[in-house]
């Protein structure tokens, strides 16, 4: 699983979150993208006024802007493990 954390240098809040979204990351083995918006024009233009965000790239994932608990971090993160590992068994007559 792929997680963005869109941030900024000097952001007390992302600063905050970061060190939480590392941990949960490493025990969900999830895989953390740090974009600095002052450095991308199209993350600028949609986050500037929300960061941090931290968005869980799948289909549906959740998209959480600031401010950000550790309990809704934690929860985004074991819906999403629930999510990406439930598989599906089909079996066929013969």
């Amino acid at each position: 699983m792929r997680v963005t954390f869109y941030t900024r240098p000097r952001c007390g809040l992302c600063e905050e979150v970061e060190g939480v979204l590392k941990q949960l990351a490493a025990q969900h083995g999830a895989q953390v993208v740090r974009v600095n918006i002052d450095e991308d024009v199209e993350a600028r233009r949609r986050y500037w006024d929300k960061i941090p965000v931290i968005e869980f790239e799948f289909e549906g994932g959740p998209v959480l802007c600031a401010p950000i608990e550790e309990m809704e971090l934690g929860k985004a993160f074991s819906s999403t493990t629930t999510t990406t590992t439930t598989t599906t068994t089909t079996s066929t007559s013969t």
